[in-house]
């Protein structure tokens, strides 16, 4: 029986080989032109600009906080609320 020769394998890991090299290389890569671009964005005004029109966007109105108010103030009631609103509107028919 021959040996095996080893040479003509697939390595089992990739630290050591080119790929290993050029992937860190391309992952560095990746992540400094985000950091420059994020740099950038971050200096320019018309970020500021979108930040402004995006937090007006978010912002609530009146109206959608008044609507929300009615919402919670229809919202289920314990047994004991119930029963003090019953003897609040019972003494106020009584005096």
């Amino acid at each position: 029986m021959d040996p095996i020769d080893t040479t003509k394998r697939k390595p089992r890991r990739t630290y050591g080989t080119p790929s290993y090299t050029y992937r860190n290389r391309f992952a560095y890569a990746l992540l400094a032109a985000g950091t420059v671009l994020f740099g950038i964005w971050s200096l320019t005004p018309i970020q500021r600009i979108a930040n402004e029109k995006l937090s007006q966007a978010v912002a609530q109105t009146e109206q959608e906080r008044d609507r929300k108010g009615l919402f919670e103030f229809g919202a289920p009631r314990t047994s004991q609320f119930i029963r003090d609103a019953i003897k609040e509107s019972e003494e106020q028919r009584n005096k």
